[in-house]
């Protein structure tokens, strides 16, 4: 997964007031992208200057790692 761009219509969904929480910064800013944590894989958004998180959520077990039996029936 690349890091990819975040609309500020994404960012304002996200609660982030860009005038008052990062002044003079743009949605350019901001990048989409995995991280891992203590607690797992996240998906995360975060500001490129200052790597101050806006937003976080859980991913897959494994993250980039996709195993062959994923997707399988196993009775």
């Amino acid at each position: 997964m690349p890091r990819e761009q975040v609309s500020e219509d994404e960012l304002r969904a996200l609660g982030v007031d860009l005038a008052r929480d990062f002044p003079g910064s743009t949605a350019a800013d901001f990048r989409r992208y995995p991280v891992l944590s203590e607690g797992g894989w996240f998906v995360a958004v975060k500001h490129q200057k200052t790597l101050v998180s806006v937003a976080r959520e859980p991913w897959q077990l494994l993250g980039p790692i996709t195993l062959a039996s994923d997707g399988l029936d196993v009775y």
